[in-house]
């Protein structure tokens, strides 16, 4: 169940890539932060605590905040460098 919507996300996975260059990074951190983005997700998803879904649909609104957020945490990581 859990590999089957990991699967339904990552048919998206250009998508994803091209909405986090939009946050204003390379194309190469964008697909880092995608796969961060998976596995944070599919974590969430093992232990129970996120549904995925909304209304038989991918839940399109919580990829993006997460990938939203992952590339916040990026920025402010590197500005403590």
């Amino acid at each position: 169940m859990v590999h089957d919507k990991i699967i339904l996300i990552a048919k998206k996975h250009k998508t994803w890539i091209d909405i986090v260059c939009t946050f204003g990074c390379t194309r190469r951190i964008a697909e880092d932060i995608t796969q961060e983005m998976y596995i944070k997700i599919q974590l969430q998803l093992e232990k129970g605590t996120l549904d995925i879904m909304y209304n038989d649909e991918i839940n399109y609104y919580y990829i993006f905040k997460t990938l939203k957020t992952l590339f916040i945490d990026l920025k402010r990581k590197s500005k403590n460098i």
